[in-house]
């Protein structure tokens, strides 16, 4: 096929000629003249636009570059100052830091390590706040969840692909609304539900049938929602002059966020009655630990107070504070050609992760079984970790191409556990050949967050068990 030609020949401002796709366009027809003259200040304006986008990567590139070379600079002044201005560029820049085995100087690569730990302590915080979404007009429900997932990283999507509801219009006038806040919005206005899709970081919606039971109290608070189903007294074997009052709700997390577990005290939630009596705790002492199942993302929660035999309390309220611990953070660790060999060491943020062995076999013709031994260490170990170790296997760990083609691995076994480190050998079977088109990437969460979870609810109704 014959290349369009395209050609601009300019004698001043006023005076042109446009060659484009074999037609000739100049100033000194009037009408033409003035289509030639929108014709090239679209054209500038457009290459400008996306000149900009374009550079604005390698300028932000250059900018770190300059920045960790003065990490290096002769006096401590102007490496302190290297240093703060990389940190007021925000975790945006953590993808562009060199990885600190990498580095010669031992300054540089000590300035780099205290520069990553708070960047990705800073990301990971930021993380844990509640996405909000922006949005104003009439659109779909399609539309809508397509902006919802594009501006909060949650996937929510409808259980029915052909329902007529995809199409149907609401408008909406949300301003950093909260993605809990948005969501609970549309299933109240267009009589829908959500629910959680079993092993899949993504909610689904549906059309709410009758037998639907709304929740008694609902709670938003940061990623979190938090809803009371049901609070219900119930009598004891053995006992007169008191009642068990059971709080039954479920905890729902942000599909985006990787929960790992709950933990929370007795001591920690207060409850009083209708008369603002204070409601003991069944087990003041308690202290729970509650883990979250990998790929789950609502956790089902149950707080016990006492309630005395006389009492014909009709509503309580509930204050106090639990937490969640998400890993955040995440950074992906690549071994290439290079670097695939026994004792090789990549360390990102509180996690490093050795090379014990790699193997690759000949299967057939053109087939590969791999198999790659590694050690992942945590700096923070210690019997939170040693009690929640499993979620550990759950992280991201695959051969990839250049084209970017992932294989994850086909299964793993655990050889060696010591406390904050585990040693896991995975396995792929019957991968295409050769072995020198694959990286192996480890994907890690660098930081393990305790986010608080402040409860405050009134006037919950309380139901008499049948």
């Amino acid at each position: 096929m014959r290349r369009k030609q395209h050609q601009i020949e300019c004698s001043s401002m006023l005076d042109f000629t446009i060659h484009f796709d074999g037609r000739t366009f100049d100033s000194s027809n009037s009408y033409r003249g003035q289509l030639c003259f929108s014709f090239v200040l679209f054209a500038l304006c457009f290459c400008n636009s996306t000149n900009s986008l374009a550079d604005e990567g390698s300028v932000l590139r250059d900018r770190i570059d300059e920045l960790i070379q003065d990490l290096d600079a002769r006096t401590l002044g102007e490496r302190s100052r290297a240093e703060r201005q990389i940190l007021d560029l925000g975790p945006v820049v953590l993808k562009k830091l060199p990885a600190p085995e990498l580095i010669e100087s031992t300054t540089v690569r000590e300035s780099i390590r205290r520069i990553r730990k708070q960047l990705e302590q800073r990301a990971a915080t930021e993380s844990s706040r509640p996405s909000c979404v922006s949005l104003k007009g009439e659109f779909t429900l399609r539309q809508i969840l397509v902006e919802i997932h594009k501006q909060t990283g949650n996937e929510v999507s409808f259980d029915d692909q052909d329902c007529v509801l995809w199409e149907k219009e609401l408008a909406v006038d949300w301003n950093a609304v909260t993605f809990w806040d948005s969501l609970d919005e549309l299933c109240e206005r267009g009589r829908l539900v959500w629910k959680f899709v079993a092993g899949a970081d993504t909610l689904q919606i549906s059309i709410a049938l009758r037998s639907h039971v709304k929740s008694q109290s609902v709670q938003r608070t940061g990623p979190f929602r938090l809803a009371i189903d049901s609070i219900e007294v119930r009598s004891v074997v053995g006992e007169q002059r008191q009642q068990l009052l059971r709080v039954n709700g479920r905890l729902a997390i942000e599909p985006r966020l990787r929960a790992l577990f709950l933990s929370m005290s007795a001591a920690g939630l207060k409850a009083r009655d209708d008369q603002d009596r204070p409601l003991s705790s069944w087990n003041p002492e308690a202290k729970y630990e509650l883990p979250v199942r990998e790929g789950a993302h609502e956790v089902p929660v149950v707080w016990d107070f006492v309630l005395p035999a006389a009492t014909r309390s009709k509503e309580i309220a509930i204050r106090g504070r639990f937490h969640c611990q998400i890993a955040a953070a995440v950074e992906r660790i690549v071994f290439d050609q290079t670097s695939q060999t026994r004792g090789t060491i990549r360390r990102r943020g509180g996690v490093s992760v050795r090379l014990r062995e790699v193997a690759f076999n000949a299967v057939g013709d053109d087939g590969l079984d791999a198999e790659i031994g590694v050690v992942v260490s945590y700096d923070n170990g210690g019997p939170t970790f040693e009690s929640h170790r499993t979620w550990i296997f759950h992280n991201a760990v695959y051969l990839e191409t250049k084209s970017g083609m992932r294989t994850n691995f086909t299964e793993f076994e655990t050889t060696q556990l010591s406390d904050g480190a585990i040693a896991v050998d995975y396995r792929w079977s019957n991968v295409v050949a050769p072995s020198s088109q694959y990286v192996f990437i480890y994907e890690a969460p660098t930081l393990i967050i305790d986010v608080p979870i402040e409860v405050s609810f009134d006037r919950i109704p309380i139901e008499v068990a049948k």
